[in-house]
């Protein structure tokens, strides 16, 4: 698998081949784009002719996860005894490729203690071991550990790109192809065909403007959401709100943009734009989510009102 990601001009343009290093820290917004490009990377140093064609058995241990050099972590949190098998394994020489490969994606999820188990290794490389992490969320990697590795910035997909990686995922039975020409990320268009919660709480965004048009509607209004999915409502909330300020079409229904565009001034929601960002950050400090949109929905009237 992932054998076509090196025709894409991004993985082209990022020239990972030459002048090989014992560290990589792939980074951008993009969580799916930049674990597809560290993967395909991993597989390119393990694959017998550096190509990551699928017709060698070492590509074919690397899909199957049986390669004997490749150790990749990806978990919601990455903790202490995962970086300790890692560490483990540092002085053991490869067994049939010329380096070991240590994956860690979304390496933001590995805690403080874990980092600094990890940073004497950075700091003192085995010529034998290469380090290849991932992120959404530099500013969760110690400043100590990001000054160790050698940090790659993945850009957004050009619609060329986007068409060879959607024919790759097609194969693991991920079908993006009807998003490739809209302006989602490719984090966003594998949640919208894998996440029905994604679906969900867009249609929860769509039922709060349908209803909302006073204050006295917000308690109604909120105990009717479904919110399946508490932790992604702010930050679509706010992708949705840029959206009909910026009269983008390209990755939300109409039907959504020219409701909001209908009740809401353009002035209004944008500032409404500060609220939005206070409720995403008390959500992650575990304010009650209800008491924190109650709050947002009455500031945006407010803003509406003032508006007029």
């Amino acid at each position: 698998m992932l054998e076509s990601i090196i025709n894409t001009s991004l993985y082209k343009n990022l020239n990972l081949e030459k002048n090989l290093l014992h560290s990589y820290l792939f980074y951008s917004s993009d969580a799916e784009l930049n674990n597809i490009i560290a993967l395909f990377f991993a597989k390119t140093l393990l694959c017998n002719s550096h190509t990551a064609n699928d017709n060698c058995d070492a590509c074919r241990q690397f899909d199957a996860k049986t390669h004997p050099d490749l150790t990749v972590l990806k978990q919601d949190s990455i903790k202490v005894e995962d970086v300790s098998k890692i560490i483990a394994k540092l002085n053991t020489l490869p067994i049939s490729a010329d380096k070991k490969v240590f994956v860690i994606l979304n390496a933001d999820t590995v805690n403080e203690i874990s980092q600094n188990k990890l940073l004497k290794s950075l700091e003192e490389p085995n010529s034998s071991n290469i380090f290849i992490l991932t992120t959404t969320k530099t500013d969760k990697i110690l400043n100590t550990v990001m000054s160790r590795l050698n940090k790659i910035f993945v850009p957004s997909l050009q619609l060329h790109d986007k068409k060879i990686i959607a024919d790759e995922l097609k194969k693991q039975n991920i079908d993006i192809s009807q998003y490739v020409n809209s302006n989602f990320t490719l984090t966003e268009m594998i949640n919208l065909v894998n996440n029905s919660n994604f679906q969900n709480t867009i249609t929860d965004i769509f039922n709060i403007f349908q209803n909302l048009n006073t204050t006295s509607d917000i308690p109604r209004v909120v105990s009717s959401l479904n919110l399946n999915d508490k932790s992604i409502f702010f930050s679509h909330l706010q992708d949705i709100v840029l959206s009909c300020i910026k009269n983008d079409y390209s990755k939300y229904d109409k039907a959504l943009i020219d409701l909001i565009n209908a009740k809401f001034p353009k002035k209004a929601l944008i500032k409404s734009l500060p609220f939005i960002e206070d409720a995403y950050k008390k959500q992650m400090a575990n304010v009650n989510f209800y008491y924190i949109l109650d709050n947002l929905l009455f500031n945006m009237l407010k803003e509406k009102f003032l508006c007029k």
